[in-house]
């Protein structure tokens, strides 16, 4: 035979967890919410609202996810500094990374992983620290480029 009882879920803080989350509505009193039990630990306790929420029906949306092109439009200082450098030696020949290869101050490279970046630094006797658009890496290089 098939139940018909719907499973209710709210947002309730958890005692046990110590933070708001997703509940399963255990008991009702009249159309108060009474018990909840913690689909995150499964512990059966009262229900208590969310934090800074007194009313059930209070609950916050959730805040839309960013899309690729605002996660693009917005900019790390480090992806600045990499555009502002990139632009700046824009003239440069582009080199492919290899670790036989060295590597001399603002020489423009492009790695099989990382990208397109840029000698940032000389780090004695055989690194270099590189921006590449969304991070910054140390590599090994050959040493001093004659």
């Amino acid at each position: 035979m098939a139940s018909n009882i719907k499973v209710q879920e709210t947002l309730a803080y958890c005692t046990s967890c110590k933070m708001d989350l997703n509940h399963t509505v255990v008991a009702m009193k009249g159309d108060r919410i009474a018990k909840v039990q913690c689909r995150t630990c499964k512990k059966e306790h009262t229900y208590k609202a969310p934090k800074n929420i007194n009313d059930p029906t209070q609950i916050p949306a959730k805040k839309p996810r960013a899309t690729k092109e605002e996660k693009a439009a917005s900019s790390t200082p480090v992806e600045v500094e990499w555009q502002k450098l990139m632009s700046a030696h824009a003239q440069a020949e582009v080199r492919t990374y290899s670790a036989r290869s060295a590597f001399a101050l603002a020489d423009k490279i492009k790695h099989p992983t990382f990208g397109e970046g840029i000698v940032n630094k000389l780090i004695y006797p055989n690194k270099v620290e590189v921006i590449f658009q969304s991070d910054i890496k140390i590599l090994i290089h050959a040493g001093e480029r004659v």
